[in-house]
């Protein structure tokens, strides 16, 4: 065992040493800290240690803030929106039930540390040489025994308002961690057997995801098609101490007999694009933006004779209508798509509308109109345009000042445009998900239908000037076509995780659609000025 802590702590100090060098890359992006901040903080050793504390807390913080996030927004927030009038008792089993969905079915299936290709593995067994054997067997313990202490904080933090004790949360806590571990195992036993690496499986994955997900939220619906089962494994203590007894087996297992020199060798194969994930990402975003070579053989020869369109504009309107016209399949293909996927949403939805008619309620879809604003974030288009006209446009223009100076006139062009589009995808949406309702209300029109298609078409334009305006005064794209910028990042979370926050809280729909519409009207009418002052300075090839 005295290696194996060795190994924790060499793990530890590796970890430590990567965050501390991504905090001081960033801090030297930020604009107070810039100034303090400079390359020489690589290798100061009081900064690079006071940098490594400050990783340690981010680390420990990050694994409970994950940990009350999954528990929180993923289980206790959904059980306490949509059940909270439900009597204890039932809310209990309900969240222990959803509880099991996602951490005994998915996480089964989704996560094994084992086999999984991770840059940290590689640089440990690959670059420092560290015993596979040695290395996993940390891991493992390293692993388990901080989701355990993490899970169980989170546990009786938000468990303790369902009635949740100590002991019940200590069982349910253990269980789960160690039926974790004994699906290692389970991993590692499929691999030795049959050669399939399951979580690499994406299909299979993706699948049983879909499966556990609607296992754990169908019960919250008044569709009692699946009990809480989970509750009734879990609740058990013959059970209980069958996924005990099954973990401590495995786990000694894990610890003491297994060799993971073959497993380690399938996974920190330097030819895996999954241990380089930005060159996979870079060469995926390259292959997105991809012109078609039949756009360029039919326009080679585009003269301003050739459409009538294009004779009657100039300057940045001409050169935008030529952009367009040869790379239409490119850009049309995603609207295609997009419209497509609504398409079959309608036909699905007004199936179950017609079919379900007599059980579902007008009034309890209604509380489902918030939900709008995830499809709207999935289905709104923005940061591809951005990536085909930065990869095809902007990249070689973008030394030039007059081009950057001339900014507000291209992005108000590109602004009609993506508005074009978006606001046809937010039309499409919304008309099939009023079909439905009418289809189950029998023709009468129910309150909501004009909030819900208000909220979606002031959505359609958000997002339109949203993607559009942080490409102008961000520019978060390289030459190969990864964000790095974190400001990008940063924007994109608060307001995806406000949007994300508001549709699970659900406010009233008049309410929520009014906050929307002023959000996005103040957005438009910012655009002008934030394009003019930044875009000089910002619109830039990284």
């Amino acid at each position: 065992m005295t290696e194996v802590w060795s190994t924790i702590t060499t793990m530890w100090r590796l970890q430590a040493t990567t965050w501390a060098n991504r905090l001081i890359y960033y801090a030297q992006r930020l604009p107070l800290l810039n100034r303090l901040v400079n390359e020489r903080a690589y290798a100061a050793v009081g900064a690079k240690r006071v940098a490594g504390i400050a990783a340690v807390v981010l680390m420990i913080m990050a694994g409970l803030a994950s940990s009350f996030l999954y528990l929180g927004v993923m289980i206790a927030l959904p059980l306490q929106v949509w059940a909270g009038e439900w009597a204890d008792d039932a809310r209990r089993a309900l969240f222990v039930h959803m509880y099991f969905c996602l951490s005994v079915l998915l996480a089964g299936v989704s996560s094994a540390k084992v086999l999984e290709p991770t840059k940290i593995k590689y640089i440990a067994v690959r670059l420092m040489r560290i015993a596979p054997t040695r290395y996993m067997r940390a891991t493992i313990l390293y692993r388990y025994a901080t989701f355990f202490l993490y899970q169980l904080i989170a546990m009786l933090v938000i468990g303790s308002g369902l009635g949740i004790t100590l002991l019940q949360a200590v069982l349910l806590v253990g269980a789960v961690t160690l039926w974790r571990v004994g699906t290692e195992w389970l991993h590692l036993a499929l691999y030795r057997w049959s050669g399939i690496v399951l979580v690499k499986k994406t299909g299979t994955v993706m699948l049983i995801t879909l499966l556990a997900a609607a296992l754990a939220y169908l019960p919250l619906t008044p569709l009692d098609v699946i009990p809480a089962f989970g509750d009734a494994i879990l609740g058990q203590p013959f059970m209980l101490a069958l996924l005990l007894v099954f973990g401590l087996v495995t786990g000694y297992l894990l610890l003491r007999k297994t060799d993971y020199t073959a497993a380690l060798r399938e996974s920190t194969n330097r030819d895996d694009p999954l241990l380089n994930m930005q060159q996979l990402i870079a060469d995926a975003q390259q292959k997105s933006v991809q012109a078609s070579d039949k756009d360029y053989s039919e326009n080679r020869t585009f003269e301003p004779s050739d459409t009538d369109e294009a004779t009657r504009k100039k300057g940045y309107a001409y050169t935008h209508q030529i952009f367009m016209t040869r790379h239409r399949s490119l850009i049309r293909a995603p609207l295609r798509k997009r419209l497509s996927i609504i398409g079959v949403l309608g036909v699905v939805l007004a199936a179950v509308a017609l079919t379900m008619s007599n059980t579902l309620e007008v009034a309890w879809l209604g509380e489902f109109v918030p939900f709008v604003i995830l499809a709207m974030l999935y289905f709104a288009m923005g940061d591809h345009l951005c990536k085909t006209w930065f990869y095809h446009c902007d990249m070689p223009l973008m030394r030039y000042r007059f081009y950057r100076k001339d900014a507000v006139q291209h992005f108000r062009l590109r602004l009609g445009q993506l508005l074009r589009m978006n606001v046809l995808i937010g039309t499409s949406l919304a008309a099939v998900l009023t079909v439905s309702v009418l289809i189950v209300s029998g023709g009468e029109i129910p309150g909501f239908l004009l909030p819900l298609w208000l909220l979606t078409l002031s959505l359609a334009v958000f997002f339109s000037v949203h993607h559009l305006l942080l490409y102008y005064v961000l520019q978060p794209y390289t030459t190969e076509l990864n964000t790095k910028n974190p400001f990008f990042f940063l924007i994109n979370s608060v307001f995806s995780g406000a949007f994300v926050a508001t549709m699970l809280i659900r406010p009233n729909l008049w309410v929520l659609a009014v906050i929307v519409v002023v959000l996005t009207l103040t957005y438009v009418f910012m655009t002008g000025p934030l394009v003019t002052k930044f875009a000089d300075r910002r619109f830039r090839v990284k």
